[in-house]
């Protein structure tokens, strides 16, 4: 990437404003690219070109220092986490959204005065799936 790349007001800007969230932050590079949709090697090159390579380096060491420091705190104190499900997706979204698809049908024929039978056949549903 050429230097005129960084000359770029609109990004310069744009890489100010995550550049000093991420370091009041105090998460780790990866963990904030990943909470904002950020490319991390994007955000490591701008990092280095707005704050220095060197300083850039020593806030990272410093912010590590401080994340093994708060690690045996935190296991010590806090509750167990939460198993991670295998997949990294959670099965149960699905179930939820239909829950609501068939509350939403349930309170706008409670809402219309139609019978099961009749709010089935004007929204095309199975009057036994509306029922349950």
């Amino acid at each position: 990437m050429n230097l005129r790349h960084f000359e770029n007001t609109a990004r310069k800007s744009f890489w100010v404003v995550h550049v000093e969230a991420w370091r009041q932050s105090e998460l780790a590079r990866t963990t904030y690219c990943r909470h904002h949709h950020l490319n991390r090697r994007r955000f490591e090159r701008w990092l280095d070109h707005l704050m220095g390579k060197e300083a850039a380096r020593k806030h990272a060491q410093s912010q590590a220092q401080l994340l093994r420091e708060a690690c045996p705190q935190q296991r010590q104190k806090g509750p167990r986490r939460r198993q991670r499900q295998r997949f990294g997706v959670s099965t149960d979204v699905r179930n939820r959204a239909l829950r609501a698809f068939w509350a939403k049908h349930v309170e706008a024929m409670n809402w219309s005065g139609m019978g099961v039978r009749e709010y089935a056949a004007a929204q095309h549903l199975s009057p036994y799936a509306l029922r349950r």
